[in-house]
């Protein structure tokens, strides 16, 4: 039996622990991402949403049931922000724009419910339905953006599929080869 001079044995395990990715900590679990605080969701309020903001302290203050829900909305929005603005800049802002239509909408829709005059009525309804198209074309380019990217992805699995199906013979040789130690000792691990 041959025996591993101490020196080499250190050695190898100084080497395995300065190793690049070894003392790093894991990569959190898949899944969604986790929420941002309250005071993160509040600065991205602020900085993107600024009227926005200035109603979000107004229900702070009169409706304080309200408000967490609020905050947890505006975190899943800054969440899906982050995931669109790299790489579809103009959805993020679309995103955005949605929101600050569907509180026009809001405003507008208390609007007519408080008007008496019929002619008004029908003025704000135009007005509200003119912004819930805009608010509907929005979502429906990010539904769109969202069905090209399971394409894409779809595309890339169905060949890597085709490809494997083509490398059967090798793949399987390669891994007889690995699990019974047949494989070339001079290009193996060892």
């Amino acid at each position: 039996m041959k025996t591993i001079p101490m020196t080499a044995l250190l050695l190898a395990v100084g080497l395995l622990l300065c190793a690049p990715g070894f003392a790093q900590e894991p990569e959190p679990p898949p899944g969604p991402p986790p929420m941002p605080s309250e005071l993160e969701t509040l600065a991205f309020v602020e900085t993107h949403l600024p009227e926005t903001f200035q109603h979000l302290q107004q229900i702070k203050a009169e409706d304080p049931r309200e408000y967490p829900h609020r905050i947890e909305m505006f975190g899943h929005m800054m969440i899906r922000y982050g995931e669109l603005n790299p790489e579809y800049p103009e959805l993020a802002e679309g995103l955005l724009q949605a929101h600050r239509l569907d509180r026009k909408s809001e405003v507008l829709a208390e609007q007519i419910r408080q008007t008496q005059d019929k002619e008004t009525k029908l003025e704000l309804k135009k007005k509200l339905e003119e912004i819930l198209n805009q608010v509907f074309e929005l979502r429906m380019a990010e539904r769109e953006l969202e069905v090209k990217h399971l394409e894409r992805e779809l595309n890339h699995i169905q060949t890597l599929l085709n490809t494997r199906r083509q490398a059967k013979k090798q793949i399987v040789d390669q891994h007889l080869r690995d699990l019974t130690f047949q494989g070339d000792e001079a290009l193996g691990w060892w």
